[in-house]
């Protein structure tokens, strides 16, 4: 036992690291003083294709794709109705993201043959109670939401 506290517990102590970061398994890490490590891990995995026009997209937006791809999703960006189109007839995509009033280009870009698209709408606050939203689709994030929020939503269509 002591030569486990040797290994892995002093060297933590010793690298200015709290003990709890050398536990196995946690799901958050505590390293120096006050600063915390949290990543995400998606419980089912899936390709997802994400519709996104502006081709310098805002750091927020990179970020979530970031979290999106560290968390295990394979992840395709295209910027047009022309490069779904090619990545759709390439690949077939588990879950689709695009802006709400770009979901009806996503669907109409679909090969023939394809049998149901699982599409996670972004909308504007604004939009939330759009007529026929909720109705339409099962699950979709207001813009601006966090990368846990793009996680639960499509592990929520994974799961139907």
């Amino acid at each position: 036992m002591r030569h486990a506290f040797a290994r892995f517990v002093l060297p933590a102590i010793l690298f200015g690291i709290s003990p709890v970061a050398a536990a196995c398994g946690e799901g958050m890490f505590h390293m120096g003083e006050g600063v915390r490590f949290q990543g995400y891990l998606a419980p089912r995995p899936a390709t997802v294709l994400v519709l996104d026009s502006d081709r310098a997209p805002p750091d927020e937006r990179i970020a979530v794709y970031r979290g999106l791809v560290q968390a295990g999703h394979q992840l395709t960006v295209a910027h047009d109705a022309a490069e779904v189109a090619e990545a759709m007839a390439q690949r077939q995509y588990d879950v689709i993201i695009a802006d709400f009033d770009a979901i009806d280009t996503v669907s109409s870009a679909a090969p023939a043959g394809v049998d149901e698209l699982r599409l996670l709408p972004v909308v504007e606050r604004s939009q939330r109670d759009t007529p026929g939203l909720r109705e339409r689709f099962d699950q979709f994030v207001v813009a601006g939401a966090s990368t846990g929020q793009y996680l639960r939503r499509i592990d929520s269509l994974m799961a139907e």
